[in-house]
């Protein structure tokens, strides 16, 4: 193992491993994704405005260990667990409720990473020479959004449906990049809406083959309801996936170069807006204080 790597934890220490830091902190809070403890451990302390002692996120590496977890878990210290919405969330679908599980409401973890505030705060950072207000103005923000809501919202419509009929296709794990066309070496790459159109009709048409077109405008009526529903509609596209894949593009472009990694994840878990993340926050006091917590499905 290199020096600066993290230690790879076994399953079993990975489901013993809080017990070695309820010395230092308030709270255990068990998550999917394995790696990823830093930026997770600096998002989860901004939401409660470190009121609330957080040092080891411990990672089991999948929703269904983190549920798993949930549901054995008999200690009385307070302990949290946490699930992305997946494509079950375009699909209107969520874990049953249970004491002590959050599952947020939308795709993944980095969507609350594609923000604004944080990009703002990237640009500005990066090029050191313009106030927060111009770093604002230049990133047009909202055009950005829209396009992103025209390449990708129709994509993740046919793949909630897919997932419901055909999940053993495949979705989410297109690459992005793949999908894309590069534009010029200053501007990156964008979306192709060819590759976009050319992927949503190859899979629709396997789904009608399957359940025939009235089986199919069902499900999909019932996916765009549920988009309808979110706080945002990019919230039903995989920030992990997608999203931040495109937002570090878009940085580029606009002058703030930063490699797609961790390192770029914590950056944004620093600065991004924390509104999106009050139910998370409350999720974590409550159980902190009153020991228990049972997550509203609507």
């Amino acid at each position: 193992m290199k020096m600066y790597q993290l230690p790879v934890w076994s399953e079993p220490a990975l489901d013993s491993i809080g017990l070695h830091y309820r010395k230092l902190q308030d709270i255990e809070i068990y998550v999917e994704d394995l790696g990823s403890e830093a930026f997770y451990t600096k998002l989860f302390s901004r939401v409660v405005n470190d009121e609330v002692r957080i040092k080891k996120i411990i990672p089991l590496g999948g929703r269904s260990k983190v549920v798993n977890k949930c549901k054995e878990y008999s200690e009385e210290f307070p302990a949290l667990f946490v699930i992305d919405g997946d494509l079950d969330l375009l699909l209107g679908e969520r874990e049953a409720p249970h004491n002590g599980l959050f599952q947020h409401r939308l795709y993944c973890i980095e969507n609350y990473l594609f923000c604004e505030d944080a990009s703002a705060e990237l640009l500005q950072d990066s090029l050191g020479n313009i106030l927060k207000e111009d770093a604002y103005a230049q990133l047009e923000w909202l055009d950005f959004k829209r396009q992103l809501e025209r390449d990708l919202l129709e994509l993740f419509k046919i793949y909630a449906v897919s997932w419901k009929v055909l999940p053993n296709i495949t979705t989410v794990s297109n690459s992005y990049h793949e999908l894309c066309k590069k534009i010029s070496n200053r501007r990156g790459s964008v979306p192709c809406e060819n590759k976009v159109s050319d992927l949503i009709l190859e899979i629709k048409n396997q789904i009608i083959e399957a359940i025939g077109e009235d089986g199919f405008d069902e499900i999909y009526s019932k996916v765009s309801e549920s988009i309808e529903g979110l706080g945002d509609p990019l919230y039903a596209v995989s920030g992990k996936d997608y999203l931040l894949k495109a937002l570090r593009d878009y940085l580029g472009y606009k002058g703030a170069n930063y490699p797609h990694n961790d390192g770029f994840k914590f950056k944004l878990a620093r600065y991004c807006n924390l509104e999106p993340l009050s139910e998370l926050g409350d999720a974590i006091r409550k159980i902190v204080d009153e020991g228990g917590y049972i997550q509203e499905i609507s």
